[in-house]
């Protein structure tokens, strides 16, 4: 790979450029809030064109960097989209349960982070947000596609990476952290494979 982990006495550095994509509405800003500890904002504000992020953490001896872009998800910032993928190790690709249509367009997303990225591989792992709104009784999707889409997306990419898939709030914080870990996971095994090849 083109960035390899920086070595001290004290652990690895890693740093990662990651992507958080989907619908305009999901929640993908408020994902990345309550993920770097600044709360949740009750009031949508689209994001224009992209919001970026730089978060650090430490786990064990080694030091996770990330650099987090936050795509705008309406229909006319895709001319604007393009050039913020570059240079993605990952992303976050979210849906918002309540919503069908917006797991109705992950193709759409998925297509657009494999034609600007360039490369088959990048790893995804799937959100579904908004968890804490979320009541099957009142015509929200049920979770049975989402095992199908998985199986469709790993055969695509020929199994070079698990494709995972966390429900999440914003709210309550629930499973905000494991989506972030779950892709640097992805990311790390991803990295291992180019590496070997």
């Amino acid at each position: 790979m083109d960035q390899p982990p920086d070595t001290n006495t004290k652990g690895n550095v890693y740093v990662y450029k990651i992507l958080l994509i989907g619908d305009g509405g999901v929640g993908k800003t408020n994902l990345r809030r309550r993920y770097m500890g600044e709360g949740f904002i009750t009031e949508y504000l689209n994001t224009v064109g992209a919001d970026f992020a730089y978060f650090s953490e430490k786990i064990g001896n080694n030091s996770y960097k990330w650099s987090i872009w936050d795509l705008a998800g309406q229909p006319k910032f895709s001319n604007v989209r393009p050039v913020f993928y570059a240079g993605a190790f990952g992303a976050l690709v979210c849906f918002d349960p309540t919503n069908p249509d917006s797991f109705a367009n992950l193709d759409k997303w998925i297509d657009e982070l494999v034609r600007h990225t360039h490369t088959e591989g990048t790893p995804i792992v799937l959100v579904g947000t908004k968890m804490d709104i979320y009541n099957p009784e009142e015509g929200h999707m049920t979770f049975d596609a989402v095992d199908d889409y998985i199986a469709k997306i790993k055969k695509r990419f020929d199994n070079r990476f698990d494709v995972t898939f966390v429900k999440t709030s914003s709210i309550t914080g629930e499973n905000v952290p494991q989506a972030f870990h779950n892709l640097r996971d992805a990311i790390a095994k991803w990295i291992e494979s180019e590496s070997e090849e």
